[in-house]
């Protein structure tokens, strides 16, 4: 099934009205099980911890968190490799992804102008997401910081200052992309396993400045200049505009949010044969809905398309696109459980596959991928300890390489288990 932008439009529509029917209030127990949403602080999301390591200030914020964890292949490759992917990528051996350290300055929660900033440090196989050329790699994206290292490695993916009000500041530095619905950050996704949309097909993080403002309680709006994707200093800088917003109901039992970032960008980031080696436009969006169905279950609709000119083998705009669908349950103060459905389009084979260097799953793999993953969350220490089991298949369709299985397979099966400790 080929899904258009005139189906994609009408579902949203659908979505929308439907999110503004009534529903109860979301229970106190989400709050500890919070998937990522745009905007959202994150020392805002830390409260929920029962217990810090270094006792917390009113706007000095010191936490992180440990995380480790295990995928099971079915099919054994002898790679180690799950396929095409850059995190949770090495089969049945045990994993540590992430040792994450936050510091932070928030400004005044009294609405009065301050001064704030933080910096993120990360240390662990999840190294690749996290890095920027010029800072952990060269300008021209070679490894300096954790050369020699494939595995396991050090980044900052934060690293800003912010200036003004709760409801109108700046960033001025290095931070996350607002564009998309999953993230770094360990504890803000559900699931131990990526989506190949944010795995392969938007930026993780931005260099330069970004403006934040709230005109009504309901509303937030973004924008900035940045210097493109994942890059602080390159060969070829070029400023990029990123802009969005994010609105939520009143009864707050429904948000929807927007974001897009274009600019220049280089246009054969595959190195593929036949493929012009310049700058030109890069343009990425992802628009989110979140409806809270009751006061237990909530479905999140997240679209997104990527267009790159010149990038193309045929010379001509390379595009990638495709739907994530989200359904979370709350079973107890304890349980969540939660399942996602995913189908992505490399429509130009020039995404997916862009990884480590011994990885024989490469691109190009033009063509369809689908996959579906359901899993739960375990807290049983309230928001300090979490537990993620999840399973996960994935499938193929289309005329490049087989992705899976060192390359001779179209479809693979996974489970997986990972812990979360927050400090």
């Amino acid at each position: 099934m080929r899904f258009t932008p005139q189906w994609v439009a009408a579902v949203a529509g659908i979505l929308l009205i439907a999110g503004t029917s009534s529903a109860q209030e979301p229970s106190p127990v989400d709050e500890i099980f919070t998937p990522p949403r745009p905007l959202l602080e994150d020392a805002e999301a830390a409260e929920v911890q029962s217990w810090f390591l270094i006792p917390q200030g009113e706007r000095l914020k010191v936490y992180g968190w440990l995380d480790g964890g295990f995928i099971g292949n079915t099919d054994s490759p002898s790679s180690k490799f799950n396929g095409p992917y850059n995190a949770v990528d090495r089969s049945n051996e045990g994993m540590f992804n992430q040792a994450y350290l936050v510091m932070e300055r928030l400004l005044p929660k009294d609405g009065s102008f301050g001064v704030g900033g933080r910096a993120d440090l990360l240390y662990g196989e999840d190294f690749l997401l996290a890095q920027s050329a010029g800072w952990e790699l060269s300008p021209a994206g070679r490894q300096r910081v954790n050369a020699g290292q494939e595995f396991y490695g050090i980044a900052m993916p934060q690293l800003y200052g912010q200036v003004g009000t709760e409801k109108l500041n700046v960033k001025l530095g290095h931070f996350y992309s607002p564009v998309g619905y999953e993230g770094v950050m360990s504890p803000y996704n559900f699931f131990y396993s990526h989506s190949y949309s944010y795995q392969f097909f938007g930026p993780f993080t931005h260099w330069g400045s970004l403006g934040n403002w709230k005109p009504t309680a309901n509303l937030d709006v973004f924008g900035g200049l940045v210097n493109g994707w994942n890059a602080l200093d390159r060969q070829n800088d070029a400023i990029n505009v990123l802009a969005g917003f994010k609105y939520t109901g009143t009864n707050k039992n429904w948000w929807t949010s927007f974001a897009i970032v274009t600019g220049d960008e280089f246009t054969n980031v595959a190195g593929l044969p036949g493929v012009a080696a310049g700058q030109a436009n890069r343009t990425r969006y992802s628009y989110i809905l979140s409806v809270d169905l009751t006061d237990r279950l909530e479905y999140v609709f997240h679209h997104h398309l990527g267009a790159q000119q010149d990038g193309s083998p045929d010379g001509g705009t390379a595009l990638w696109y495709g739907i994530d669908q989200y359904l979370y349950y709350t079973v107890n103060e304890q349980w969540k459980v939660g399942s996602r459905i995913e189908w992505v389009r490399d429509n130009d084979g020039t995404r997916i596959g862009l990884n480590r260097p011994s990885n024989p799953n490469n691109p190009p793999l033009e063509g369809d991928v689908f996959s579906f993953t359901f899993g739960a969350n375990w807290s049983p220490l309230g928001g300090n300890l979490i537990i993620r089991p999840e399973l996960r298949a994935d499938w193929y369709n289309g005329d490049g390489r087989q992705p899976y299985y060192d390359g001779t397979k179209d479809y693979q099966f996974m489970l997986g288990l990972d812990a979360i400790l927050r400090f």
